[in-house]
This record gives structure tokens, sequence and C-alpha cells, in this order.
């Protein structure tokens, strides 16, 4: 017992990371949990949270490759419905997003036979990824606002209520539904510190410099990129970054800042050399998804 109490003392330690984007330290934690735990549910379950952070770290490994084995034990329903969530976000990160979906669906059908009824919300949150992600945007609006309306429940879950959240207003900007999609996007800003998520701020920035780019506020919309750029985490975001500042800086007639922002994100596309140019040439924001 005094084993298993400190599994999961460790365990919860971890999340604690994740919670602050220190991803790393979490995996380091759920290692050092691994490393004592000496029951087989107790280290199936640190197996699917090792797997899930490596996964939202865009990593491969063993951990992540036992996931569909863990699925087809169906050792518990919790067990079933974390492995299948985590494959679904897999697939929705290798934009395969037929396997994302089915396993969507496998979440979703576990999640009934389950306590944890605040976990429902998040699969739909990920079936609004997947939406996102395959520009299917009138589908993502109201998978959100289905995740949102049960989130309502659980009061408690501000992490996930701030990200489902995020990526409403986000699709809300796309929509040309500006202004209510901006509040959204700062509403999920507030979430996120409530929730201590500063960490994950730095997309909210960037969604929020591309919707005050489309209302055409471009002050604000080159603060908040700029916010944006400083706090970017992953590779996509430092490219949307400077992206939108390109954007920004042409429109307002700052063309040293656009080339410099533009030469920044052509350095991301070796095999395009004359990505600047064009972006200076063309505007390409209808064009483009900031989310893949």
């Amino acid at each position: 017992m005094g084993t298993m109490t400190k599994v999961e003392e460790i365990r919860q330690a971890a999340w604690a990371r994740v919670r602050e984007n220190a991803l790393e330290d979490a995996i380091a934690l759920f290692d050092q949990a691994l490393a004592i735990a000496d029951d087989d549910e107790a280290i199936e379950l640190l197996t699917i949270n090792k797997a899930g952070i490596l996964i939202q770290m865009e990593l491969d490994g063993p951990d992540v490759q036992h996931l569909p084995q863990i699925l087809m034990r169906r050792r518990t329903p919790k067990h079933t419905f974390l492995a299948a969530y985590h494959l679904q976000q897999r697939y929705n990160l290798a934009k395969d997003f037929k396997k994302a979906y089915n396993y969507g669906r496998v979440a979703l059908e576990a999640a009934d036979r389950i306590e944890e009824k605040a976990w429902k919300p998040r699969v739909l949150n990920e079936m609004g990824r997947t939406c996102v992600y395959d520009s299917r945007i009138p589908e993502a609006i109201e998978a959100y606002r289905e995740a949102l309306a049960m989130l309502e429940s659980f009061p408690e879950d501000v992490f996930a209520r701030s990200f489902a959240t995020q990526n409403l207003g986000y699709c809300l900007v796309v929509e040309g539904e500006l202004e209510e999609g901006i509040e959204t996007i700062r509403q999920a800003i507030d979430l996120m510190r409530a929730a201590g998520a500063e960490g994950y701020v730095a997309e909210s920035y960037i969604d929020l410099c591309y919707g005050y780019l489309e209302l055409g506020d471009l002050e604000s919309a080159r603060k908040y990129g700029e916010d944006g750029l400083e706090q970017a985490t992953e590779t996509r975001q430092l490219r949307n970054a400077h992206y939108l500042l390109g954007e920004v800086a042409y429109k307002q007639g700052d063309t040293v800042s656009a080339e410099s922002h533009f030469q920044n994100l052509a350095k991301f596309y070796p095999d395009f050399p004359q990505l600047k140019n064009v972006l200076l040439a063309l505007d390409l924001r209808k064009m483009v998804n900031l989310k893949l």
C-alpha cells in the first residue's frame, strides 16, 4: 500500500507539471513512478499517461506503441477510454482524420461506462480538433459547444474548459464571427490562468493576433502576435506568429519588419526559397489553416 501511495503521489506531481506545460519534467516523473510501481493496473495507467504526454510532444516510443495493445486488452473502462483518447490525439497529429475519428468514437462509448463523466467533453474537444484540421469548421463549432455545455456540470474542470473555449474562439474567428471569437479567446486566457496553465496562453495570443488582423485592429494584432512569438513553445506557433506578424507589419507599411518575419518563416521551408517574396506579393490568409 505504501508503494502504491508513493506511486500515486508521483503521478499527481507529474500531472501538476503537465498543467504548467513542463512536459519533459512530467515524463521524468512518470518514469520515476514506473520504476517503483509493482501492480499491473498501475503500470498500465502510468504507461497510458506517459504515452499521452509523448503524443502531446509529438514524440513516439514504446509507451505510445503499447496503446493499441492496451486498448485491445480492455482491462478497465477507464484504461480503454484513455488509450482510445490518446490514439485519437495521435492520429489527429498524424493528419489521419479517419482513424482519429474512429478512435474518438471508441472513447465516447467507453466514456459512458466510467465514473469520470467530465472526460467525455475532452473527446468532443478532440473531435472538434479533427474537424478543424480537416477544415470542417461548422462541425468543429458544434463539437466545442457541446463539450462546453457538458462542462458546465464540472466547474472545477477549468483546464478542459479553457481549451474548448480557446478552440471555439479560433473557429468563430475563421467563420467571420470576429467580435465573438475574440471575446471567447480572451475568456480562454482567463480560464487558463485560473487553471494554472499559463504556459499554454501563447496559442491564444497568436489566435488573438489573427482575430485582430481580420478585424483591422493592427496595433492590437501586433501586440498579441509579439506576445505569442515571445511565449511560443511549438514550431507551429513560431511559424504562425512570424506569418501573422509579417502580414500585420506589411499592412502597417513597415516593410522592413514584414520582410524580417517572412524571412524567419521561410527558414522553416528550405525547399521553398521564394516564400518571402510570395508572401510580400500575396495575402494567403484565407488559404492557411493555423492549426496544422
